[in-house]
């Protein structure tokens, strides 16, 4: 059975189903009168959106307008909508468990709440192993880079940096 819409030479429209697409057209339960097929409008138009991401959410009083109300406003509605399509679509939210470690060995990996400790102790060794046994550690400071205390251009340094490159 294939629905069609067809439509009376009266303006009736009116949904019908019928046998194939080679069989005759119903007529118009209103009037009685012949009918043709009308066109059938597909609404395509519209895109769906999840909006902004948690990461993208503000996550201070300043960033959410100094607390403007229109802007709090705004930001709650959008928080809500995302919580409430995370409660339909659970993907969309992430793992949102707390992280209870996240330095050193699980720098690259956290350790979150409910996670196997002993298991994820072992994956993070065997992967800072892997790595050159450098994962979780700041790299090494050369000698370049190390900050020099006994020179005299050093406080001339330190001057022309604390007053944002005007010098003094």
């Amino acid at each position: 059975m294939i629905l069609y819409d067809y439509k009376c030479a009266a303006g009736h429209r009116f949904e019908a189903g019928v046998a194939s697409m080679t069989s005759p057209n119903p007529d118009c339960p209103a009037c009685g009168a012949a009918t043709s097929r009308a066109l059938t409008s597909v609404q395509v138009g519209g895109t769906a959106s999840a909006g902004p991401s948690r990461e993208q959410m503000p996550r201070s009083w300043k960033s959410i307008g100094g607390g403007h109300p229109d802007a709090v406003r705004h930001w709650r509605s959008a928080i809500e909508k995302r919580e409430k399509l995370e409660d339909r679509y659970p993907e969309l939210g992430g793992d949102r468990r707390p992280v209870l470690a996240h330095e050193g060995i699980f720098r690259d990996r956290p350790l979150r709440a409910g996670d196997d400790i002993g298991a994820s102790v072992k994956d993070a060794l065997n992967s800072s192993a892997a790595a050159g046994g450098r994962a979780g550690r700041e790299p090494a400071t050369t000698a370049a880079e190390a900050p020099r205390t006994s020179d005299a251009s050093n406080t001339s340094q330190q001057r022309t940096t604390s007053t944002k490159g005007r010098t003094t």
